[in-house]
């Protein structure tokens, strides 16, 4: 059993962005996260599967509308609370690029 003493503010575990052309794990799995956020940075949609599975435009769990122009801020965004699994993501277009912040 794993016992962890949290206090009411959540920090920041981990904040990175990627660009890529073929599916990647987005956030890898951890114990202690509380919750993240997801966003689109890209023109074309971004794929999102809550587990290791590369996801496909027929199997997946989210689709984020992409951004009018690249990095605009107009992308879906995803927030999950209390999964601490895998995150798998895959652009739809040449590339996908997509912002995550992770709490823990």
């Amino acid at each position: 059993m794993k016992v962890r003493a949290v206090t009411g503010a959540r920090t920041i575990t981990a904040n990175s962005t990627g660009t890529f052309s073929t599916a990647t794990a987005a956030l890898a799995a951890n114990d202690y996260r509380k919750s993240f956020i997801i966003t689109n940075m890209a023109v074309d949609k971004l794929l999102v599967n809550l587990s290791g599975t590369a996801p496909t435009a027929t199997a997946c769990h989210f689709v984020l509308p992409g951004c009018s122009s690249t990095a605009d801020g107009t992308g879906g965004t995803l927030s999950v609370d209390g999964f601490v699994g895998v995150v798998t993501v895959l652009g739809t277009g040449a590339g996908g690029s997509y912002s995550v912040v992770e709490f823990g």
